[in-house]
């Protein structure tokens, strides 16, 4: 017997959170490759291992944010965001 195994990719479009109003939810460990988050207030987000590989925050709220252990996360999207004292950032951008 000659068994086909027949895989599928799944394409899917990055996620659009821009301009949207998610202050303290839990999206921690999230996959935000690619997302837009621009002009979204996420002041308060527990953003824990979220991966931010080409994810856009520019004018994002990130005041009060964890981003503890974050992955993907750099300084230029950082700097296009929105943080004060309160935003908690992973190590490597400290």
């Amino acid at each position: 017997m000659n068994y086909h195994t027949r895989t599928q990719e799944t394409h899917l479009s990055p996620l659009d959170l821009s301009s949207t109003f998610i202050r303290r939810t839990d999206l921690s460990r999230a996959n935000l490759e690619n997302a837009d988050l621009s002009d979204a207030d996420c002041a308060f987000v527990n953003f824990t291992g979220a991966n931010f590989l080409g994810a856009r925050l520019v004018g994002t709220n990130l005041k009060g944010a964890d981003l503890t252990g974050a992955l993907n996360l750099t300084r230029e999207q950082i700097d296009a965001a929105l943080t004060d004292s309160s935003t908690v950032l992973p190590d490597y951008l400290k």
